[in-house]
């Protein structure tokens, strides 16, 4: 009788694991993804897409991913789960059996209830929400000419909340990607600014210290305003309010917060901190056989991490593959991450394990992650094309060009 693996989501940890259990070749296993997208979002390279690379460079449509490999990819979006009939229901009418699930919805933007803050700022969690802030960007600084010189102040003035990889990230590029904008639209550069603003005593707090410090510097010499220590209290309209300070800009950035996706709970799975599912040593939640959480939505060490979402997937295909051919489970074991955090134009600073890199070496190697990440999910040529020249295996991929139609920055 032949058994089928339900995949929902396609992120690193729904396509890894999707392709793991393809080369498994399991006997009379039938294998499906579904994702509310139909393509993958390299979501490593947003930043990149904010200030000024094409859509088509962090997207890699799922039929690239799955081309010759014996998987169905559907584009659908979830709403329901009976875990009684084994049946996941899509927003399309459709139904899908399963007998195995493995849930991957990633994440969503955490506002942590601070008023004003949904309503008036811009995420950095989808391409839809890349381009939107390009293009917002790119309108304010157009329009500079005939506003108001209060006006003109908060249009050049750019705040990013959340000082974590993707703030620092953010900030570097932001500000020489509005100088560049400030030239070509006859705005004196002095008058861009950029604030960095963190809760934490300092930026990256999660990293050592020694090793944050030289990004800080780095980060200072472009010329990012860094405030640490300062909790954001609300946001109005074109200001942000701080416990001491009030900051006037047209351009809030929230990159500070995320939380598992909203589902899990309204779903009935257990729940815990940040909205992430309870699970256990086989990323099982309680109670619930043959279902698994991997990714955002499941805690472990090195948690958060695109790499981690995609070691999640590889082990729950090798648990999964166990469970078919009634094995002995497999046991999860974490590996640390390599963290590259890129800073402007060719500098990054590198931690791989205890070896720290810096400037253009850094920034080389952050490159070659890249890399590494797309040969995780495509042949090696593919891999290598995607790296080169995103655009030439991506151009057919409909909703991103449609998005960045739709953003007027084509």
């Amino acid at each position: 009788m032949e058994q089928h693996i339900l995949i929902v989501g396609g992120g690193f940890a729904g396509v890894g694991s999707a392709l793991r259990l393809a080369r498994k070749r399991l006997p009379n296993v039938k294998i499906t993804i579904v994702s509310d997208k139909p393509h993958f979002e390299y979501h490593p390279a947003l930043y990149r897409l904010v200030t000024g690379t094409s859509p088509l460079e962090v997207c890699i449509p799922l039929r690239e991913v799955f081309k010759g490999v014996p998987i169905d990819v559907i584009e659908d979006r979830v709403v329901e789960i009976d875990k009684g009939q084994k049946i996941v229901k899509g927003i399309s009418g459709s139904h899908y059996k399963y007998d195995y699930l493995l849930l991957t919805l990633g994440s969503e933007t955490n506002f942590f209830n601070i008023p004003g803050l949904e309503e008036r700022s811009f995420g950095m969690k989808s391409i839809k929400e890349a381009l939107e802030l390009r293009r917002h960007i790119t309108e304010v600084l157009k329009n500079y000419s005939i506003k108001t010189k209060d006006e003109q102040m908060r249009a050049t003035h750019f705040v990013v909340i959340g000082a974590g990889p993707t703030g620092v990230e953010m900030s570097a590029n932001l500000i020489e990607y509005a100088r560049k904008l400030a030239l070509k639209y006859g705005i004196d550069q002095h008058a861009i600014t950029v604030d960095l603003i963190e809760a934490a005593p300092r930026i990256l707090p999660q990293l050592p210290e020694e090793f944050t410090r030289r990004i800080e510097h780095h980060l200072r010499g472009l010329g990012v305003n860094i405030f640490t220590n300062r909790a954001i209290e609300r946001e109005g309209i074109q200001s942000v309010y701080l416990k001491d300070m009030e900051l006037q800009s047209m351009t809030v950035i929230w990159t500070a917060g995320v939380k598992a996706n909203r589902l899990y709970q309204d779903w009935g799975f257990p729940v815990g901190e940040r909205g992430c599912v309870q699970v256990d040593e086989y990323f099982q939640p309680k109670g619930m056989e043959n279902i698994f959480v991997g990714g955002d939505a499941a805690v472990s060490e090195y948690w958060g991490m695109a790499q981690t979402a995609y070691d999640h997937g590889i082990y729950i295909a090798d648990v999964i593959a166990a469970k078919v051919n009634s094995r002995l489970l497999p046991k999860f074991i974490p590996k640390e991450p390599v963290y590259a955090i890129p800073v402007g134009t060719e500098w990054a600073g590198v931690l791989w394990g205890k070896k720290k890199f810096y400037g253009i070496i850094g920034w080389w190697l952050r490159r070659s992650a890249d890399f590494i990440s797309f040969n995780l999910i495509l042949p090696p040529l593919k891999a290598l094309d995607v790296f080169r020249n995103g655009a030439s295996i991506s151009t057919s991929c409909k909703i991103c060009l449609e998005e960045e139609k739709n953003s007027g920055v084509m």
